[in-house]
């Protein structure tokens, strides 16, 4: 593969060969070790690899968040006895990563205002 990433079990690959090529190398891959299962997924348009979505338009990679059909948006419940710093540090992280995933402002602002929706439902104040 041209590129080849990776973090723990999860890797992305991008390849330049035909489709049949790719399907050939992907079953000699799934095949290598019984004990081994993969999954894949083949586009020329996008793809969700861990919390990242990757698209392709014109000559550009545009990345936005991703969440996986079994996420339930669940957080601290910010009545609980944790400290204040520790509730208050989530929020920030969470935009925070937002900020660096969406590498457009308008998609950005769309699931920023998601997000936000996900904190009222924890409970999390307004101010946040």
């Amino acid at each position: 593969p041209e590129l080849y990433l990776h973090y723990i079990e999860d890797c992305i690959d991008a390849i330049s060969c035909t489709h049949a090529q790719l399907t050939d190398f992907i079953h000699y891959t799934a095949n290598f070790h019984l004990a081994l299962k993969y999954t894949w997924t083949i586009s020329d348009i996008s793809l969700s690899f861990l919390d990242l979505t990757i698209s392709i338009t014109g000559d550009r990679l545009l990345t936005d968040i991703h969440y996986k059909p079994t996420d339930s948006h669940d957080c601290l419940d910010y009545t609980s006895s944790h400290p204040a710093s520790c509730k208050d540090s989530i929020p920030y992280t969470q935009f925070l990563r937002l900020c660096r995933i969406c590498t457009e402002d308008e998609v950005f602002q769309t699931r920023a205002s998601e997000m936000s929706s996900f904190f009222r439902e924890w409970g999390s104040p307004l101010r946040l």
